[in-house]
């Protein structure tokens, strides 16, 4: 088997694995969105691949899907392509088209007719992340995808640890924290006692900004609300998104629970205007939040993507605004800034909110990556979906990992 990673040995995100097996045939794992402009080439999404596999419904890791040829088998979850679907739904674009199978967690399929893949369910700040195990030619490769130990979900993180693939020939972890801190928000369980504390004392509304896509984030912020008998207002994508994930996950929160409500912009519901839809805009109607937050604005606790400063202006009058920034600061920072930046950073400067950065990371810490490593016990380390892969490999080689290799992209190399 050879193996290729088209990027990602020295960049966050953009991922794209090339495994060759000895008959010539070709399966990828994961096919994203470059996260860094840096590097714009992505000519190589043309090229001939025979299956392709996604490790979850992040754009990093499947948002250059639709370049590749329509008649190649793509592989991921349900959960994964409902998700991916809801994201074109809301964009006003047609669904996914592509020759899709779907799998199961920890069970084991083939692909291609030659590689044979066995899929472990990963704790991530998406609600399904998978990691792989692919046979070929007598090889094996673990490829982990995202992960972390400390979600909602951590025990399937324990699970690997405890029962992990044997005779790994190579390990491509991710390596995303090698210098990023986790320190005051380790866990998130953590995340959700600060939200808790934020919100008991709150007079005027609180915005919370995460992703509607970090169902771990809005199960912590669904706790805090229960604790405090406040209501949780969500938009009418994410109310979508929940019921997405319900269908595999049936504990987890939708619209029907009492403490939800929805804010019925009429924008987004433009996108749910089908027949198909019916039943869909029905509950959402029966859940509207209408104007009641004005009256009481201390009993709710919205969940945005990001903050709409019409109405900021609005709740002013009834006192001190809270917004919790839930996600890595990095996206209000030159480099990595994104849409809404501008808007939070207006917001902080005006002094309309008191603002709080609360979160915890979706990716692993140093030492459960070397945990990890140290029970699957590989062949060979090599790093992916990082931007020091050198210290990385620092980091292993002083836990006694002498196995660790820096790859470049676009490089053959073989098992």
């Amino acid at each position: 088997m050879k193996v290729k990673i088209y990027r990602g040995t020295k960049e966050i995100g953009g991922n794209c694995v090339q495994l060759t097996a000895d008959n010539g045939k070709i399966l990828w794992i994961d096919i994203g969105a470059p996260l860094n402009t840096d590097n714009a080439d992505i000519g190589y999404t043309g090229n001939k691949v025979d299956a392709l596999l996604i490790s979850h419904p992040h754009q990093d890791h499947y948002g250059l899907m639709r370049d590749i040829r329509p008649s190649v088998p793509i592989y991921t979850g349900q959960v994964t392509l409902d998700l991916i679907n809801a994201t074109q739904i809301f964009l006003g674009k047609p669904l996914v088209t592509g020759n899709f199978k779907t799998f199961e967690p920890f069970k084991w399929f083939t692909v291609a007719d030659t590689f044979e893949v066995y899929a472990y369910l990963m704790d991530h700040s998406s609600a399904e992340a998978f990691a792989f195990v692919v046979k070929a030619d007598g090889k094996r490769v673990f490829y982990t995808g995202d992960y972390r130990a400390t979600g909602w979900k951590g025990k399937l993180y324990y699970k690997v640890l405890y029962d992990p693939p044997n005779d790994i020939d190579l390990f491509l972890t991710e390596g995303t924290m090698v210098e990023r801190s986790n320190q005051e928000y380790p866990t998130e369980e953590s995340v959700q006692e600060a939200i808790n504390k934020v919100i008991r004392q709150q007079q005027n509304a609180t915005l919370v900004v995460s992703s509607a896509q970090n169902i771990d984030r809005l199960v912590s912020v669904v706790k805090a609300c229960n604790a405090n008998r406040k209501k949780l207002v969500v938009d009418v994508y994410n109310a979508w998104v929940l019921d997405a994930v319900k269908k595999k996950s049936p504990n987890l929160p939708t619209i029907d629970w009492d403490i939800i409500r929805v804010f019925n912009h009429p924008r987004q519901l433009e996108k749910v205007a089908g027949t198909e839809f019916d039943g869909f805009r029905e509950r959402i109607k029966d859940k509207d939040v209408g104007n009641r937050v004005f009256d009481t604005p201390g009993d709710y606790v919205y969940y945005v993507r990001c903050p709409n400063p019409k109405l900021v202006d609005a709740l002013l009058p009834k006192g001190a605004i809270n917004l919790i920034y839930s996600q890595w600061e990095g996206y209000l920072k030159e480099g990595h800034k994104n849409y809404c930046a501008p808007i939070i950073q207006d917001l902080i400067d005006t002094r309309k909110v008191v603002y709080k950065h609360i979160h915890t990371s979706g990716h692993a810490t140093l030492t459960d990556l070397k945990r990890l490593a140290k029970a699957v016990n590989p062949r060979k380390i090599v790093p992916i979906h990082t931007e020091n892969p050198a210290r990385l490999q620092q980091e292993f080689q002083e836990e006694g990992f002498a196995n660790v290799d820096l790859w470049q992209d676009g490089v053959d190399y073989n098992l």
